[in-house]
């Protein structure tokens, strides 16, 4: 959840359910000229973080099929609204790599594949570059390819574990014990997970800004759950009977 996510969810109202979506059409960055079908949301409420995709704390638009967007004549294909803001030389070697590996369709699976290569091929952030991680993998749990959704998982949690090591600010590193926790759980590692969980008890504890603090709340009604996460399998935990 980033900061900007993490106020919608203290601002918006938690009563209706539903996400609704309008076709739009935006310019492909790829071939020159062309148009590219896509989405945008309509209406939607703080209620998409109370969805299973937080356990990976990545959130609708993105875990919806149209949130992410894709060209179909170029083959160019990123998250929503993230078209216009390629470089000269990141545009050259996403179009010589969709030259050489068109897209066969638009399948969500051939997307997730489109997203990977081509934000590999982007100058992106290293907690963006995780966050890819955590879609793609919710993507291929919702998809019952669970075995490939926590090789993601594992990466991911990789890269946490590099990123706790160092300096974070408080957000990122609430985000990141929250997930270090719920991984390792994943992964059959409890004593980590629980150790993690101590440290985020005591980040929530020491949360001072107003953004932290919002997100700090958020995570302590979340956090519990994290100690139902049994290894293997789907992440989500089972509720208690």
């Amino acid at each position: 959840m980033n900061k900007a996510i993490c106020l919608l969810f203290a601002l918006s109202p938690l009563s209706a359910h539903a996400t609704t979506w309008s076709p739009t059409e935006v310019t492909d960055p790829i071939v020159a000229g062309a148009k590219c079908q896509v989405h945008e949301p309509i209406s939607y409420g703080g209620y998409i973080y109370n969805w299973p995709s937080k356990y990976d704390q990545v959130f609708w638009p993105l875990t919806d099929e149209n949130g992410i967007w894709f060209c179909e004549k170029s083959g160019f294909t990123a998250f929503i609204g993230d078209f216009d803001k390629l470089t000269a030389a990141e545009r050259d070697r996403i179009g010589a790599f969709l030259n050489d590996n068109p897209p066969k369709d638009s399948a969500i699976e051939t997307r997730l594949a489109l997203l990977e290569h081509i934000y590999a091929l982007r100058d992106t952030s290293a907690s963006f570059k995780n966050r890819l991680l955590r879609v793609i993998a919710r993507w291929h749990q919702n998809l019952g390819n669970l075995e490939q959704a926590n090789q993601y998982r594992q990466q991911a949690l990789a890269q946490i574990k590099t990123a706790l090591a160092g300096q974070l600010d408080a957000y990122q590193r609430l985000e990141y014990l929250y997930l270090a926790a719920n991984y390792s759980k994943q992964f059959g590692d409890d004593a980590a997970a629980d150790a993690y969980l101590k440290q985020l008890h005591d980040a929530i504890a020491n949360a001072d800004d107003e953004q932290s603090k919002n997100f700090a709340a958020y995570l302590n009604e979340l956090a519990p759950e994290s100690k139902l996460i049994t290894a293997g399998g789907v992440l989500d935990p089972l509720a208690p009977k």
